[in-house]
Formats: C-alpha cells, sequence, structure tokens
C-alpha cells in the first residue's frame, strides 16, 4: 500500500515530493524515498532545482517533528530497540550541541542510524525549534547535492553517487564541520562583555 501510494505521489511532482519526503521521515520508510524523487525530478526539471529542494527539505522536516513527537511521549522506551551503548553516545552528541548532531544525522548518507537520533531528540527532550532548524539545514544541505547531482548529470546521477560514494561523505561531513566551525565562532563573538 504504501509503494502504491508513493507511486502516486510521485505523478505529483513537487507536492508530491513533499508528500513523500514527509511519509518517509515520520517513519513509514519507503523504497528510495525522497533521494531518489529529488534526483528524478531534478534531472526532468532542472529549473524547477530550488522549488525541489525545498519541497523535499520541508517535506522531511515536518514528517521528522512526527517521530520526534511519538519519541518525546514515549521518552527512553522509544529507544529500546538500540543498544545502551548507542543511546549513550547519541545522548552525549546531543546534550553538546543538539543543532550540529541532528544536522550532521540527517545530511548523513545511509546507512547512517538518523532514525535514532531523531528519536532521541524526541526522547531526551531536545528543544523542538533547535531540533527542527536542525533537520531543516541538514536536509537542506543533502538535498541541494543531490539536486545539483541530477540537474547536472541527468540520468547518470545515480551512478556518479555510487562510484564517488566516499567522496560525498567526506564532502557532507567537511560542510557540516564547517558549518559548525562558523557558528561556534560567531556565537563567540556576540556574547556580552562582563565589564559592562
Amino acid at each position: 500500500m504504501l509503494q502504491r501510494l508513493n507511486g502516486f505521489l510521485l505523478l505529483w511532482g513537487i507536492p508530491g515530493l513533499l508528500g513523500i519526503a514527509f511519509i518517509d521521515s515520520a517513519g513509514a520508510t519507503l523504497v528510495g524515498g525522497p533521494d531518489v524523487v529529488v534526483l528524478f525530478l531534478a534531472c526532468q526539471r532542472p529549473l524547477d532545482i530550488v522549488l525541489i529542494i525545498l519541497a523535499a527539505a520541508i517535506g522531511s522536516t515536518l514528517g521528522s517533528l512526527i517521530l520526534y513527537h511519538i519519541a518525546r511521549a514515549g521518552g527512553e522506551m522509544a529507544l529500546s530497540r538500540f543498544s545502551p551503548d548507542k543511546r549513550a553516545w547519541v545522548k552525549q552528541k546531543l546534550d553538546h550541541n543538539a543543532f550540529t548532531a541532528v544536522a550532521a544525522a540527517v545530511a548523513a548518507p545511509p546507512p547512517f542510524p538518523t532514525k535514532l537520533v531523531i528519536l532521541a531528540a524526541g526522547a531526551f527532550k531536545v528543544n523542538q525549534i533547535r531540533f527542527a532548524n536542525g533537520v531543516l539545514a541538514g536536509r537542506l544541505l543533502r538535498y541541494a547535492l543531490l539536486a545539483y547531482l541530477g540537474a547536472h548529470f541527468g540520468k547518470e546521477a545515480a551512478g556518479v553517487i555510487k562510484q564517488h560514494y566516499p567522496v560525498f561523505l567526506v564532502v557532507l561531513v567537511a560542510v557540516v564541520i564547517a558549518g559548525v566551525l562558523v557558528r561556534h565562532f560567531s556565537n563567540s563573538g556576540t556574547k556580552p562583555d562582563p565589564r559592562g
């Protein structure tokens, strides 16, 4: 049934992509999911690349908020299928910098356990606005890269990604780290002077 819904939404183009990204991020994982649809639409409609990126990122952010609220209501029980080591590692990352941890998790390609970070953010009651901003930033980054590849490489985009997967992973990590550093230094420069 989910695959039929996926096919139906695909016929709707960009609005359908928003729905696919929402459903996929809300916990009902679809085969291929929004990544494949972003590549396909960017290949077919390169002039609409900004709308494609925004639809996928907004749909994914809204869907992630559903999963976040389910985990928030369920508390740490929502994390019961994950090992204590994984839960502790994610909690440490969220405690250190929730925005960055969430952004990096949703920007990272599979097999990174994105859903674990989203569930943990809800279970550990990360600030909702910080969480949503992290998801939006990470998804914008991920879908912008995929849309660029789809628009510039067309039908060969999937092959290019598969062939250069480690390079894309390094680029995503480097961009996230650069964003963290910029954010850190801009925040440290705006602290009020305690001497008045």
